[in-house]
């Protein structure tokens, strides 16, 4: 059977490439498979890690070559933009300033890249995931990297550390207050591993996660002939109508089945899905899931807690 068979159940089909991708970003010593964040949780030893902003960007991975996404698709940046960069891997983020996320992966997004869109980008590092150590050891490292390239668009995550749990609570309605999305916390004496562990964590004051979109429920009322919502499926095979914050254009224009969206909530049921999920964002910079059987109004069967508008 075909690795990618219509016969292999969708999500099953989703699983393979997910790890695929991540196969493929760390098939070789130069680019390691990219570390991924846990959710902050109270009765974390807060003064274990170094805190830096959270941006709202795109996940950018230096090979030492190239740069390419979380899912190892490469990305196309002008040569001037890479020109003297390191032969060593760097991690970071594609970033244009707060609130501008949709900016950033419009640019990511051009096949042949454009001199004046990439201008408005910074290059935010935040890790050298071949600097062996703790994250604190390589954290020198990282800015005597940075410093050396003399590219203002080439820029070192600031980092800091903090006391307690209340001060981190504090920055954190300091940091949203001002436009951020959140706050990343990177272990001290972690090595830099791919995967998703306490290494990395996150915190903001709500929750999102991804899925893909694998039909369209039609609307009623107001929306009688567009879309009234997403039906979407987590990675654990569950799906939910998914319409609440959905935009009129979205509505009219709905992203394709295969589509990847963000969506944020606020916990989860017993069973496992979202509470109060509601849309966020066409992720255009993540490549279509494997395909998934389209479902009809009348054939699809999210599940009763699902959110819908």
């Amino acid at each position: 059977m075909h690795l990618f068979s219509r016969k292999r159940p969708p999500i099953l089909r989703w699983a393979l490439w997910f790890l695929m991708a991540c196969w493929h970003v760390g098939g070789s010593a130069a680019a390691p498979a990219p570390t991924l964040a846990q959710v902050y949780r109270p009765g974390i030893d807060v003064t274990a890690y170094w805190v830096s902003e959270k941006y709202d960007g795109v996940r950018a991975l230096w090979t030492g070559q190239e740069l390419r996404s979380r899912q190892g698709l490469p990305i196309h940046a002008p040569a001037w933009f890479t020109v003297g960069w390191p032969d060593v891997p760097m991690d970071g983020e594609l970033w244009a300033g707060r609130g501008r996320f949709e900016q950033v992966q419009a640019v990511v997004a051009q096949a042949a890249p454009q001199d004046a869109p990439w201008r408005a980008l910074r290059y935010m590092v935040f890790d050298l995931p071949g600097q062996p150590g703790g994250f604190g050891e390589r954290l020198p490292h990282l800015r005597q990297t940075v410093a050396a390239l003399e590219q203002p668009w080439v820029q070192a995550v600031p980092q800091w550390r903090v006391a307690s749990h209340g001060a981190l609570m504090q920055q954190l309605r300091t940091h949203e207050k001002a436009g951020a999305e959140g706050l990343m916390l990177r272990r001290d004496d972690a090595p830099y591993r791919g995967g998703r562990s306490d290494d990395l964590l996150k915190l903001k004051s709500f929750e999102d996660a991804e899925a893909v979109v694998v039909g369209h429920m039609p609307g009623k009322g107001k929306y009688a002939g567009q879309t009234g919502a997403l039906l979407v499926q987590m990675p654990s095979g569950q799906r939910f109508r998914l319409g609440s914050g959905l935009p009129d254009g979205l509505r009219r224009t709905p992203p394709p089945i295969g589509s990847v969206v963000t969506y944020r909530y606020n916990g989860t049921h017993a069973s496992g899905l979202p509470r109060f999920a509601r849309f966020w964002r066409v992720r255009a910079d993540a490549p279509p899931a494997p395909e998934f059987e389209a479902k009809s109004a009348s054939s699809a069967r999210p599940s009763s807690a699902s959110s819908s508008q």
